[in-house]
């Protein structure tokens, strides 16, 4: 089932031209390849069954999961971009056999995390409350939010007009810069971003058929809307972008005036561990339980200092 959504997307033979090309490629030529059909980003788009009702959809540094119950499809994030988003949702649609989404959690509310949220608009979306306030401050200025993403676009545009790059640099630069071409095109056509219409303040807990997701703030620290995801009856916890390999934690705001949430949040972590089988993060890599360990030892250091 890995790879079947290719059966309903039609592909032209990139990932043999990958798989049959030197290991150091001429990117402009790569490019210029690419360019001629935009169906082959499909290639891109990888999917790991997590288990028989979970399915981890990722396209660079986009990462989308998907959980099928009883009741309805509960997706988690939802990446940067509509154009994107919606061949990922197509993904899913193929791989459960149903277009039937109930919710969608994003974990927190940084653009590409959200951005792609208005592909989803028959689901309820939860979330944070402060990712109200983080919504609105970043799209305030829009054409600031514009002149950022096309410099983020000519940077990469750039790097793929290097003579020589190897095949996983070539395949970073032109998902990255996929990537912000299509939040640019979504800023450049005014787009509605859909915000979370189900807001809580410390914890949430929704039930959908046979599945229970417990939700908790973790507090100000990678963002000011950072939330956990648990479904015990999965044994899964989401942790957005709060910790990465080897337990390191991503902590934009060391000064947070929040470490006691911090703390809280760590305890609420400690008590589900011995339950806890899969860990994911918000750009799709795949934790253990040590490396959650390692990081909340090293958020408590942090937050009783």
């Amino acid at each position: 089932m890995k790879n079947s959504f290719k059966k309903v997307l039609k592909l032209v033979p990139l990932s043999l031209f990958l798989l049959t090309m030197d290991q150091v490629v001429n990117s402009q030529i790569q490019h210029e390849y690419l360019a001629n059909d935009i169906t082959t980003l499909d290639s891109f788009i990888n999917v790991k069954n997590i288990r028989s009702n979970v399915v981890l959809t990722s396209f660079g540094l986009d990462a989308i999961t998907a959980i099928k119950t009883q009741e309805g499809i509960v997706v988690i994030d939802a990446g940067i971009a509509t154009g994107i988003t919606q061949r990922i949702r197509h993904v899913i649609e193929y791989e459960f056999h149903s277009n039937g989404f109930k919710y969608l959690i994003n974990t927190h509310y940084h653009p590409d995390h959200y951005g792609g949220n208005s592909v989803f608009d028959e689901a309820e979306i939860v979330g944070h409350k402060n990712g109200l306030y983080e919504i609105a401050d970043q799209w305030e200025d829009t054409a600031k939010a514009i002149n950022r993403l096309t410099k983020i676009v000519s940077e990469y545009e750039l790097a793929l007009q290097a003579s020589e790059l190897t095949k996983a640099e070539w395949i970073e630069s032109i998902t990255q810069k996929t990537r912000y071409s299509s939040a640019l095109v979504d800023a450049q056509s005014g787009y509605k971003i859909l915000e979370p219409a189900i807001t809580f303040e410390d914890s949430l807990q929704i039930e959908l058929g046979e599945l229970k997701f417990e939700m908790i703030y973790f507090g100000k620290c990678h963002s000011n809307s950072d939330i956990l995801i648990y479904i015990p009856e999965l044994k899964i916890l989401f942790t957005g972008d709060l910790v990465f390999k080897y337990g390191r934690p991503s902590i934009v705001y060391p000064q947070s005036d929040e470490k006691e949430k911090w703390i809280r949040a760590i305890d609420w972590i400690e008590k589900r561990i011995p339950e806890i089988e899969t860990v994911i993060t918000g750009h799709g890599v795949i934790l253990t339980t040590e490396d959650i360990k390692s990081f909340n030892q090293k958020i408590m250091e942090i937050g009783l200092n």
